[in-house]
C-alpha cells in the first residue's frame, strides 16, 4: 500500500471535522446554549481570528448554521444544525468518562434527567438487548464501505495540541487531549483491535514513527496505556490499555456511529460492530442510568452539585 494511504474509518472521518481542541471548546459550549460571537469569546478567552476560523470550520462542514439576530446592524448567531446536535451522545460520553477519570478539580455540574427527575450517568446500551456495550462483547467486520482512502493533508494547527482548556471551561487536559487532536485517539482506539506493538500500530495506521512514539508517550503519561516487556534482548515493549483506557469506548463507540452517519461514503460504513449477547448488529442508544428511558439533547439540564447528590465525585485514577 502507497504511503499516504489509510484503512477507510468513521472515526478519523470525524476526527478530521473535529479533532481540534478549540473546536471541541467551542461546540461544548453550544451545547449549553452558547450562539454569539462575543458569548463564545468571552466563555473562552479566544482571540477572534481564530474563534472565526473554528466558525467558519463548523459552518462549512455543516455542525452550526448561522442565523441573523439583529438587523441593524446585520448581526448572526451560530446555531447547532441536526449533524451538530447528533453529536449529543459523544459529548455525553466524553463528560461520563471525564467525570469518572479526568474531571477538572472545579467541575460542580452533574446532569439531570429531566423524564424521572434524577441525576444520571448517561450510558450507551445495545438499541436491541439494551444491554452495555463493553468492548469484549463486540465484534468487528468489514462493512460494504471498507476501502483504502489517501490521507487528507491538514496543516497542524498549534491549538490541536498545545492549548490548555480556559479555566472557566469543564473540560479536563486529558479529555482535549484525547478529543483535541486526531491521531490521539485513534492510536488508542487500535488498542481495542488488539494491536499493541509499536511496529503494528504505525502499519495499521499507516503514521509517522515520531508522531506515534509523541502520541504513545503522551497516552501512557495521562494513564490510558501501560507498558510491558514482551521481549528482553533487545528490551521491547507493547502497549496496553488501563481501566481509564478502556472506560473510552463508549465514547469512541458514540463518535464512530455519528462518523458512520454523516460522513460515510456512499457505499456505506466501513466497518460493522455486532453485539456478542444477543448477535445484533450494535445501534447505539444512550439511556439514564436510573430509569433506562432515552437521554436527548431535549431532556437533560446541567445542575450545579449539591451536597448529598448521588455519583457526585471522580473517582481517583
Amino acid at each position: 500500500m502507497k504511503p499516504g494511504w489509510i484503512r477507510a474509518n468513521s472515526v478519523t472521518r470525524a476526527l478530521e471535522i473535529i479533532g481540534d481542541r478549540w473546536i471541541i471548546m467551542m461546540l461544548q459550549q453550544a451545547f449549553v446554549g452558547v450562539r454569539r460571537f462575543e458569548d463564545f469569546q468571552r466563555a473562552l478567552g479566544i482571540a477572534r481570528s481564530t474563534l472565526t476560523s473554528r466558525l467558519r470550520h463548523l459552518v462549512a462542514h455543516g455542525l452550526l448554521e448561522r442565523q441573523p439576530y439583529d438587523a441593524h446592524p446585520r448581526r448572526h448567531e451560530y446555531r447547532l444544525t441536526a449533524m451538530g446536535r447528533d453529536l449529543f451522545a459523544t459529548a455525553l460520553m466524553a463528560e461520563a468518562w471525564q467525570h469518572r477519570w479526568a474531571a477538572p478539580p472545579d467541575h460542580l455540574q452533574v446532569l439531570v434527567h429531566r423524564d424521572c427527575g434524577q441525576v444520571t450517568r448517561p450510558q450507551l446500551v445495545c438499541g436491541e438487548c439494551r444491554g452495555p456495550l463493553a468492548a469484549r462483547d463486540v465484534s468487528y467486520a468489514d462493512g460494504p464501505g471498507a476501502s483504502w482512502v489517501q490521507r487528507a493533508a491538514r496543516r497542524r494547527r498549534r491549538s490541536s495540541l498545545e492549548t490548555a482548556a480556559p479555566p472557566r471551561v469543564p473540560v479536563s487536559p486529558d479529555l482535549l487531549e484525547l478529543l483535541g487532536d486526531r491521531w490521539t485517539p485513534q492510536v488508542a482506539a487500535v488498542g481495542f483491535f488488539g494491536v499493541r506493538r509499536f511496529e503494528d500500530m504505525r502499519s495499521s495506521l499507516r503514521l509517522a514513527t515520531n508522531i506515534l512514539a509523541h502520541r504513545l508517550r503522551r497516552l501512557v503519561e495521562i494513564g490510558v496505556f501501560r507498558t510491558e516487556l514482551y521481549q528482553q534482548r533487545p528490551a521491547r515493549w507493547q502497549y496496553r490499555l488501563t481501566d481509564k483506557g478502556l472506560a473510552l469506548y463508549p465514547m469512541l463507540i458514540a463518535l464512530m456511529a455519528w462518523g458512520d452517519r454523516w460522513c460515510a461514503a456512499p457505499e456505506g460504513p466501513p466497518l460493522l460492530l455486532t453485539h456478542l449477547p444477543c448477535g445484533a448488529p450494535v445501534v447505539p442508544e444512550l439511556v439514564c442510568d436510573d430509569c433506562g428511558g432515552h437521554v436527548t439533547p431535549d431532556n437533560i439540564r446541567p445542575r450545579r452539585k449539591r451536597a448529598g447528590d448521588p455519583r457526585e465525585g471522580p473517582a481517583s485514577s
